[in-house]
């Protein structure tokens, strides 16, 4: 058995190239729209969820802190969000969509539509399944330390 896993015939990096490739070219498609994907990503999320915590921004969108506080500003600068002022009495600063980011998410919300049917296209009458599938897998290895291997985690007793 070889000593690394084969990318050739590896799930996590099927997994990782269709992440990237998403990516590149959802970024590519949203420039259109004067947008990045975790800028979209950011505004949905506010237009869902007004007055959402950065702390909890950061966690839906799967990015560290600081990158959340830098996409932020970037919004913020562009007069997409409105944050609100730093108070003492305020532990979390709440932002929201400014009418000019909620016509922006719009723009882009058809690009991002797009590729969504993309996918729902190639998973077909599967989607459910493997968008459950996705999601268990997504808990499985948030639940499991970085430290150990997979056979110490909640995913143990895997297939020979």
């Amino acid at each position: 058995m070889p000593s690394h896993a084969d990318p050739e015939n590896s799930l996590g990096f099927a997994l990782k190239t269709l992440q990237q490739t998403l990516r590149s070219r959802m970024d590519a498609a949203l420039t259109q729209a004067g947008l990045t994907t975790p800028q979209y990503l950011v505004l949905a999320l506010l237009e869902d969820h007004p007055g959402i915590s950065n702390s909890e921004l950061a966690r839906r969108s799967a990015v560290a802190p600081p990158t959340m506080l830098k996409i932020l500003d970037a919004l913020a600068k562009a007069g997409y969000v409105a944050r609100a002022d730093r108070t003492p009495q305020l532990r979390t600063r709440g932002t929201t969509l400014t009418d000019s980011g909620r016509s922006r998410l719009t723009l882009a919300s058809a690009t991002v539509e797009t590729f969504e049917n993309l996918l729902r296209d190639a998973a077909g009458a599967d989607e459910p399944v493997i968008s459950a599938w996705l999601r268990t897998c997504t808990d499985l290895l948030a639940g499991t330390p970085a430290a150990a291997g997979p056979e110490t985690g909640p995913a143990s007793g895997r297939r020979p």
